[in-house]
């Protein structure tokens, strides 16, 4: 009986096309990405909340403190097979409101203008005792008894 090369077989196109598609980049956009023309119809000093609403829809998020501001938030991100995702770009456009709720000011910040936050990598200790994965398995061995059971 004789043995057929791998390449003759017709499986070895298809596990090449397989392993390049694995290391095509997902892309990904999150968020709310804001139409330029709606967001050039906004006017400060004329244009209101309701407006804003309109045009835009509803913001990602609203600032907590101060001044009232409604933010869009977008993301494009791109991971490749099982590696990190990586940020490609991120806009933030933010509306400012005056006390009446007519639009005071426009702005747009890019993934440049934010702050990187560095996650810190601690355990916590929690009461008890280490056990192995054995003595996990095998723990449980003549703990229950048949008159406990019924």
């Amino acid at each position: 009986m004789s043995r057929i090369p791998f390449w003759r077989t017709g499986l070895a196109f298809p596990l090449v096309a397989l392993l390049l598609l694995a290391c095509t980049p997902r892309v990904e956009i999150h968020g709310n990405l804001v139409d330029i023309d709606n967001l050039a119809a906004i006017e400060p000093g004329k244009s209101d909340k309701g407006r804003v609403l309109a045009l835009l829809g509803s913001p990602s998020t609203e600032s907590e403190y101060g001044q009232e501001t409604w933010m869009y938030i977008a993301r494009h991100t791109e991971q490749t097979a099982f590696f990190a995702e990586e940020v490609i770009d991120q806009r933030v456009i933010y509306i400012a409101f005056d006390e009446t709720g007519v639009v005071d000011s426009i702005g747009r910040l890019n993934k440049e203008d934010g702050k990187q936050i560095e996650y810190v990598n601690r355990e916590t200790e929690t009461a008890g005792q280490r056990i192995s994965f054995l003595q996990q398995l095998f723990g449980n061995i003549g703990r229950f008894n048949q008159d406990n059971l019924q």
